[in-house]
């Protein structure tokens, strides 16, 4: 009897607690969108916000500046009455918390790609001359000479042996003659089964991304001008070499270089110091393949991208990508085709798991429409921020469909993006789109009230009988960099604000609100700062 009466009071227990659960999802999840996101409208200096019937819940200030500039702090606004505090210092974070490197993490390139030199209109139309060399196929076993530089970013450019170790349908696979292994792949030796996984799985990869990216130059089957692009071959070139800088460390994962569609003439007279090996192609470290091939693919999906967007909007429309977007569209594509390919939203290899601990603690530290070189801390923000913004676009505003119309129209930058999201969603733009991205930060999980947009969506697109997914991911329940869960909240008082970013402010008694509560604020200075309240 006693067991009995213990046994009936621990399912009490359970059942209040099961209920007082209940009762918190049911208030969370029922709230609407108007009593949880609340954009303030000031008609003064000042605007007051009341809030009616809380329950437990937590109130956040979302700051956005809608300006392609640097706002200072002063110029941001603030809660009224708060001007400084010491609560928020931010701490220096080593750099060894990043598990892996980052994708075409070459400087020069990077500046070339953005900034390539002109070519002419009818240069890229003209027929293959017959002064043209022949392109005959290379075959297994093959060498071929490749100017790579000494160490990344040295401009010291070496000529060197590489082998020809597998060929796929779309591929071949070049391993610099020294990081080649015949028996066992170890440090930075790999093996030709590893030459032929590689080109297998670029087989995969092509095929996917062309469905929405359009193709490499010379790629498209049937291409009038140039079939196989500048150097014949229909399939890309991949160079498998060491990746490292002057201390004979890894470097980079692996990159695209534009430098390689133009002669060596036509670079010499742009002043650029640079080799080419006038060839559709991407470059990749031994090493990394050998300890992080899921990661390698997904670099190739990434690589491939920044191929095809040279060719679209440059070659094809004349506009020059700037980085911030190229290397967006390049993090949204490996988002959804990495699953395709067998890796799944929740490895560690895929960039979801790989960028958002960093954009958790920094999103607020590189602005959505810059690309930060002053330090290697903010070029890993521009990556990770530039991977949490295509992620919101992509499970909000029609996933892969909205992806295919970035790249297929003649523009570059806010205004490609806008011109897309209108065609999906009628009277998004840029703009409208980055007024909304701080819900996206606020809600995830179950407090998520109906119509708030949130990165805790799974979208799926069909393009041409192929089904892509951009999966949900819940920002709370993941770890942020330097510790802690979920996005890191600013103390109340201004900070300065990044070109085309969010800052989100919270303090200790605006959290588990319970009743009737107001908050006054202080218009900012700057009209390019909104200001919106959020309830969780």
């Amino acid at each position: 009897m006693k067991n009995r009466l213990v046994l009936l009071g621990i399912l009490a227990l359970g059942f209040l607690f099961l209920a007082a659960c209940y009762v918190e999802l049911v208030d969370q999840t029922n709230r609407t969108y108007e009593e949880s996101v609340r954009p303030v409208i000031f008609t003064g200096q000042t605007a007051t916000v009341s809030f009616e019937n809380l329950n437990r819940n937590d109130i956040f200030l979302v700051k956005v500046n809608t300006s392609g500039v640097v706002v200072d702090a002063a110029n941001t606004g603030r809660v009224h009455g708060i001007y400084s505090s010491s609560e928020d210092i931010d701490t220096p974070e080593e750099l060894s918390m990043e598990s892996l490197p980052q994708l075409g993490h070459h400087p020069i390139a990077r500046k070339f790609n953005a900034n390539p030199p002109p070519i002419a209109a009818e240069a890229l139309n003209k027929p293959r001359s017959a002064s043209f060399p022949r392109f005959t196929a290379p075959s297994v076993g093959d060498t071929r000479q490749f100017y790579v530089e000494a160490y990344l970013g040295s401009s010291n450019w070496l000529s060197r042996q590489a082998t020809l170790r597998a060929v796929g349908r779309h591929a071949n696979i070049w391993v610099m003659d020294e990081n080649f292994s015949p028996t066992i792949n170890f440090g930075n030796r790999i093996t030709a089964a590893q030459a032929r996984s590689l080109a297998e799985r670029f087989d995969r990869i092509h095929p996917l991304a062309t469905n929405i990216l359009g193709f490499e130059f010379g790629g498209q089957p049937g291409c009038p001008g140039w079939p196989g692009g500048v150097d014949g071959d229909p399939r890309i070139q991949i160079l498998i070499y060491d990746i490292v800088d002057a201390s004979g460390q890894t470097a980079a994962a692996g990159y695209f270089w534009a430098k390689d569609f133009f002669t060596q003439e036509e670079l010499d007279a742009a002043s650029w110091n640079v080799r080419t090996n006038l060839a559709e192609i991407f470059y990749l470290d031994a090493s990394i393949l050998n300890t992080n091939p899921d990661f390698m693919y997904s670099t190739l999906i990434h690589e491939l991208q920044h191929m095809i967007n040279f060719n679209v909007k440059f070659l094809r429309h004349g506009v020059a990508s700037p980085v911030w977007y190229d290397e967006m569209l390049s993090m949204m594509t490996e988002d959804i085709i990495a699953p395709l390919i067998g890796i799944p939203a929740t490895s560690r290899d895929h960039i979801i798991q790989h960028r958002t601990p960093r954009f958790l603690r920094h999103y607020a530290d590189a602005g959505i429409t810059e690309w930060r070189t002053d330090s290697l801390s903010n070029t890993l923000n521009s990556y990770a921020n530039g991977f949490a913004f295509g992620a919101f676009l992509l499970r909000n505003f029609g996933g892969a469909n909205l992806l295919r119309r970035i790249l297929a129209n003649n523009t570059v930058g806010i205004a490609s993006i806008s011109l897309a999201l209108i065609e999906v969603s009628q009277g998004m733009t840029f703009e409208r789109a980055l007024a909304r991205y701080g819900e996206a930060l606020i809600f995830s999980g179950r407090a998520v009230p109906e119509g708030v947009l949130t990165l805790d969506r799974t979208t799926t697109s069909t393009v041409n009988g192929v089904t892509y997914t951009a999966f949900a991911f819940n920002i709370w329940n993941m770890f942020r960099m330097g510790g802690g869960m979920g996005p890191y909240f600013f103390d109340l008082a201004p900070r300065a604000m990044r070109p085309h970013s969010i800052s989100i402010h919270s303090t200790s008694a605006w959290r588990n609100r319970s009743g009737d509560f107001s908050i006054t604020l202080e218009r900012p200075d700057n009209a390019n700062v909104a200001f919106y309240l959020m309830v969780r």
